[in-house]
């Protein structure tokens, strides 16, 4: 277990660290981080279909059972008072996220992504799924940040052909929730850190992060992305 107590808790900010995400928070103290942002793996074993320019991506890590439950409860002891936890899932695993989530947060919303377009499956009897949902859950009450948006929210996938990981969220998406929901300055925590959206964002918004990723692949380009980003 990474020791993430609050006398060290400054040696691992703007780092990504790669591990278990239970018990990385396991060693980080209470309430010491002001904003979770997070894409968990959704429990239902997702193969990612091939893409046009580049081969199919591997299943994700953990996406064949429910370890996310146990990691809400290590995100809530982690999280400061008045402070939000965000979570994306899909209608297939939403109901039972939903009641997870609400024994130990007050959820005040679902963010819906409408990201457009659709997708292959059965194209005679299912409707595109065009959309994806991000549970706002509050421990306390969060105030909101700048403007009162709506709760639907529109931006486009990012590009089958660039992307890097097979479920990677639009990094305007990211950024306006972390805008919505922190302060300049503030520390962003995900677990699920993926290729490194949330870090990156995190890092443009004037924000400081600990991302956690268990493949190394990913951490590979997550870190890969920030020292891009530098450069930029």
């Amino acid at each position: 277990t990474v020791n993430l107590k609050m006398e060290n808790l400054m040696e691992y900010e703007n780092k990504i660290i790669q591990g278990d995400c239970l018990e990385v928070m396991k060693g980080m103290g209470d309430k010491s981080v002001d904003l979770i942002l997070t894409d968990p793996p959704y429990g239902i074993d997702y193969q990612s279909n091939m893409r046009v320019m580049s081969k199919q991506f591997d299943k994700i890590a953990n996406d064949n059972n429910d370890s996310r439950f146990p990691a809400y409860d290590e995100m809530y002891r982690v999280l400061k008072d008045n402070s939000v936890m965000i979570a994306f899932c899909s209608f297939k695993n939403y109901a039972d996220d939903y009641k997870y989530i609400e024994k130990l947060f007050d959820i005040k919303n679902c963010i819906i992504w409408f990201k457009g377009g659709g997708g292959i499956g059965d194209l005679t009897h299912s409707l595109l799924t065009d959309y994806e949902m991000a549970i706002v859950a509050h421990k306390g009450q969060c105030l909101i940040r700048g403007k009162r948006h709506g709760s639907v929210w529109k931006s486009n996938k990012v590009n089958p052909n660039t992307m890097q990981h097979p479920t990677e969220k639009p990094q305007d998406i990211i950024a306006k929730m972390i805008e919505t929901f922190s302060d300049p300055d503030a520390l962003v925590l995900d677990p699920f850190l993926g290729s490194g959206t949330t870090a990156v964002a995190s890092k443009q918004m004037g924000r400081r992060y600990i991302g956690i990723e268990i493949d190394p692949r990913y951490v590979k380009i997550a870190n890969d992305r920030l020292r891009q980003d530098i450069l930029l």
